[in-house]
């Protein structure tokens, strides 16, 4: 299967758009979704990429809007006990690997990265056999699984300086 047919198989029909929430419906979720925050401590990081609303929400509570490694590191940091992602599945599982004592939710497993879809466990884990010789490095933005097979894992920041520091 490509690529495109995992992200968009063929035939998918997209789910109806709901209809739009009244203000009056907007302010009463909010409330709603403040209380429940400050009754299970916890704290929402939204990723760059979610609605304007959400981002909004999460720095309207004590959360934060960042890419995915920074989400981590705040939740990290945060006293909250749970840590509510609203971000795509590999964010989710970073952040529970930076904090495996706090309950680290998302609303959906569903969510995905096409450059984590481009890289499955299987495919990564047959090169890496075949390649043993190799230092194998792979962009924060994979699964849990790749990430665990894998010799360095990167962000933008740092894959140049790594990459360098392995050809010496």
């Amino acid at each position: 299967m490509s690529l495109a047919q995992t992200i968009m198989p063929e035939g998918y029909i997209f789910p109806p758009k709901p209809a739009p929430l009244t203000n009056d419906e907007q302010g009463e979720y909010k409330a709603r979704i403040k209380q429940l925050l400050k009754d299970k401590n916890a704290v929402l990081v939204a990723h760059y990429y979610t609605d304007p609303e959400i981002q909004a929400l999460a720095e309207e509570t004590g959360g934060c809007v960042a890419d995915s490694l920074e989400m981590a590191r705040f939740g990290a940091r945060h006293d909250a006990d749970m840590i509510i992602v609203a971000g795509v599945k590999f964010m989710g599982e970073t952040a529970k690997i930076l904090t495996p004592n706090k309950t680290v939710v998302m609303p959906t497993l569903e969510a995905t990265c096409s450059l984590d879809i481009g890289c499955p466990i299987d495919e990564f884990s047959a090169f890496c056999d075949e390649h043993p010789d190799r230092k194998v490095v792979v962009y924060a933005n994979t699964s849990t699984a790749v990430k665990a097979r894998a010799d360095w894992i990167v962000t933008s920041s740092c894959a140049l300086e790594i990459v360098e520091h392995l050809d010496e």
